[in-house]
């Protein structure tokens, strides 16, 4: 173990000892220059009580001790040598350990693990015979630091620097050898390494094609046949010319290949759509390294996807356009670990929320969220509606790490993003910092929860109704950030499983929610990246939405089940009659049915028993409601046919009934699980949680109620016998449901309808109140059916629950 120097004077004295942090001890009229940046980097300083830094630790490694591992994740931490020796060395593809150099004193290493969000690509060792000391300088002062001006221009070379050796180093295992040392340090010197923002242009069309790009991340959207515009995927939507093209390319394509031969130029526009790091290459370099050249021209083209031209905007589906900029502009496709919903299947039972709250004693998981609407396949004329909801994704580059002032959130072991409970001290700056509202601030101290008795246990399990969820946090102090750690050190992944396990995955009941590696997900991404860097996520879990080969082997085992007990029970009734002995037994068809019923009962009992498990194991719930379905329709028909064409006496014929009823209501709410999501989704545009669509109902309903007090007698009687009695109606209410036209389309068809009303109005106020009113009311209708679909979802719960 490393030995720790705790005094702040050998601190200082190590601090101005390396050339790129000195400026950090700079004196300016008596007083340091950075005073209060030093304070909190050296010493630590009081933030409402709790102690922030310090930020830089001064260590001792003796002989044979490692500074860092390579393939470690170490996003919290960089180091500096002050003094001593330090030997690199990297593991090649047969895990031997290759000395690569040594580093001089002054320099820093391992920053590229936090600033590029990746494993260390080195170890780095004290040599035998000899110690070093260290500075450990941890994430938040970076930001700090980078104030230096001595630092920054280090620490941006240091960036150029690794970032080109990375792009050089990926071309060369990627083209397999083909580049000797020499062609790659020749590529490297005709190169250089380019960060560009968003909307950034890299070339436009028609200008000459001087030089190679190669895109090591980021994402790039050529254009042709339009000027540039951040906005023209929504300009394309609208044009029907036919040379009008547009695609989108992803990490490790190459642009230009075309101009390196000849002289070309450029077909297209191409605009960065994202944070992007690029490799450009000159051509003229190229041209006079003939060599370079021809190994450039033979290998760059077998790992690129990109082409010297764009695909025809009349060739492509427009959903599928639409769809691959919404995932890379929102960043959906940058995340690590992706939680999506495919509202077709969502019954909007909230039991994953609720999975989360009692998992981790607080909800991290909020159904708002990015919607997309896509092809199932390219190509394909089924649309998916998809829900990226409130949690955690695990960027690839997270905002939420940029501000912490302890380092207590941080990349950690496996890849994941998470906050490290004891270093928070509640100031919210990740929570702001964060895109998509995954990161909430709650009491420090949860309430004491009420102790559960056998009664509160039991009227869980018979309770149809989904819990509320708890009371928003009102608190300001004493907070602490949660977000989803994926279920990390919990009862569902105790240290030692193979397998990761989440609980709002394993507790849908229908499958529609699943974590998934969005570039594996969204096939239309998937094909816009180069084969360098096209498996490069850190996602867990299986996507069931393309592929559930255990729901699969169930439906067929379910299905050949039935049938097959169904024909033998048939034939045996044949055979032997209801009370017939069979074999010359005891036996008879009755007991095999009552007896084989009452087993398909205890497994269809199983089911809400399964469904009260959040904390441990027990299998997804969603093959647990198969097994639900399967075996209660085998109990069902036994069971009628183990009464016979008898109805016994009155007591039986009750049990009978209440029996049909519960496999009438079963069957209905299967009937309703597969068919009202999907015209949920076709009518509702954005997931809207039922909370939202009351409100926004009892809103609709003031707007009403104010118009008609403002409006004249006349109006409110045109509104009452015109407006309402036609957008209110059952038949306007079925409409919404059998032609499920958008919002939009209706409100313009109710405004068409009513312009002969509006004209025989007084006057023009008159008739915008008028219309107002129609808008209000057509809105209206669609939140009341939208409502009423969410309430079928559980209508049929109580019958079955209660017979």
């Amino acid at each position: 173990m490393p030995r720790e120097i705790t005094k702040h004077s050998t601190v200082l004295e190590a601090i101005s000892k390396v050339d790129i942090i000195s400026e950090l001890l700079e004196r300016h009229d008596g007083h340091f220059t950075y005073e209060l940046d030093l304070e909190v980097i050296a010493y630590g300083r009081n933030y409402n009580g709790k102690k922030v830094g310090p930020y830089v630790k001064l260590y001792v490694f003796e002989p044979g001790e490692e500074v860092i591992r390579q393939g470690d994740w170490g996003s919290n931490t960089f180091y500096v040598t002050v003094d001593g020796r330090l030997d690199a060395y990297v593991s090649d593809e047969k895990g031997q350990q290759n000395k690569v150099g040594e580093l001089p004193v002054g320099v820093s290493f391992g920053e590229m693990a936090i600033l590029a969000g990746v494993p260390r690509n080195a170890t780095v060792v004290v040599p035998p015979g000899a110690t070093a000391t260290v500075l450990e300088v941890t994430r938040p002062a970076l930001r700090l630091l980078r104030k230096l001006p001595k630092f920054g221009r280090a620490l941006d070379m240091s960036y150029r620097k690794h970032g080109l050796g990375r792009v050089l180093e990926d071309v060369r295992q990627s083209t397999h050898n083909a580049f000797s040392p020499e062609l790659i340090k020749e590529l490297g010197n005709a190169a250089r390494f380019m960060i560009y923002g968003k909307n950034h242009v890299l070339h436009r069309e028609g200008e000459v094609v001087d030089r190679i790009a190669f895109l090591k991340n980021g994402w790039v959207r050529r254009v042709r046949g339009l000027d540039f515009n951040p906005a023209i995927t929504d300009m394309t939507m609208g044009l029907d010319e036919e040379d009008v093209g547009i695609d989108f390319l992803g990490a490790g394509n190459c642009l230009g290949l075309e101009g390196v031969e000849t002289d070309r130029t450029w077909k297209y526009t191409a605009t960065v759509l994202a944070r992007t790091e690029v490799l450009e290459v000159s051509i003229p370099h190229l041209r006079a390294n003939p060599k370079l050249r021809d190994a450039v021209m033979k290998s760059f083209p077998e790992f690129s996807v990109a082409d010297d031209d764009v695909e025809l905007l009349r060739t492509l589906d427009s959903r599928t356009v639409s769809a691959t900029e919404k995932e890379i502009t929102t960043g959906l496709v940058d995340g690590t670990n992706l939680l999506v919903m495919d509202m077709d299947l969502c019954i909007r039972c909230g039991n994953c929320s609720l999975a989360c709250h009692t998992m981790h004693g607080k909800s991290r998981l909020l159904r708002r969220g990015i919607h997309l609407e896509r092809p199932t396949k390219i190509g394909s004329s089924f649309t998916q509606h998809v829900l990226s909801p409130s949690v955690c994704m695990h960027c690839q580059d997270p905002e939420c790490l940029t501000g912490c002032p302890t380092g207590a959130i941080g990349r950690f072991s496996g890849g994941q993003i998470d906050i490290d409970t004891k270093t928070c001290i509640g100031c919210g700056d990740c929570a702001t910092q964060c895109p998509y509202n995954a990161i909430t601030m709650v009491p420090r101290k949860a309430p004491a929860a009420e102790p559960e008795t056998w009664q509160t246990r039991l009227k869980g399990w018979l309770d149809i109704a989904p819990q509320p969820l708890p009371a928003p946090v009102t608190e300001t102090e004493n907070l602490l950030a949660v977000k989803c750690n994926l279920c990390n050190n919990t009862p569902l992944n105790p240290p030692g499983r193979k397998t990761h396990k989440f609980s709002c995955q394993e507790s849908c009941p229908t499958g529609a929610l699943v974590r998934v590696n969005p570039r594996e997900y969204f096939t239309e991404v998937q094909n816009r990246i180069g084969i360098v860097f096209r498996d490069q996520t850190h996602a867990i879990g299986r996507n069931i939405h393309k592929k559930d080969s255990v729901a699969r082997l169930w439906h067929v085992g379910g299905i050949l089940l039935t049938v097959a007990l169904t024909l033998a029970t048939i034939w045996g009734l044949f055979q032997y009659g209801l009370d017939g002995r069979i074999g010359g037994t005891w036996v008879t068809i009755r007991w095999l049915t009552g007896l084989v019923g009452l087993v398909g009962i205890a497994v269809v009992m199983a089911y809400p028993a399964r469904k009260q498990i959040y904390r441990r194991r027990a299998g997804p719930l969603r093959y647990w409601l198969l097994s639900h379905l399967y075996f209660g329709i085998i109990a069902g028909i036994l069971l009628l046919l183990h009464g016979g064409r008898s109805t016994g006496g009155l007591l039986t014929s009750l049990l009978m009934i209440s029996f049909d009823l519960v496999i009438l209501t079963g069957l209905f709410g299967i009937a309703c699980y597969l068919i009202v999501p999907r015209i949920m989704t076709s009518i509702e545009g954005e997931p809207l949680l039922i909370e939202d669509l009351r409100a926004r109902r009892n809103e609709l309903r003031e707007t009403l109620g104010q118009i008609g007090q403002e409006s004249s007698d006349e109006l409110r009687q045109v509104i009452k016998d015109k407006v309402r009695r036609r957008y209110l109606s059952f038949g306007y209410l079925l409409r919404q449901y059998v032609r499920r036209e958008e919002l939009s389309a209706l409100e313009a068809k109710a405004r068409h309808e009513m312009e002969p009303v509006a004209e025989g109005l007084s006057d023009r106020n008159t008739r915008r109140q008028l219309m107002d009113a129609v808008e209000a009311t057509v809105t209206l209708r669609r939140v009341d059916s939208l409502i009423y679909l969410h309430q079928l979802l559980k209508l049929w719960l109580a019958p079955h629950v209660v017979a």
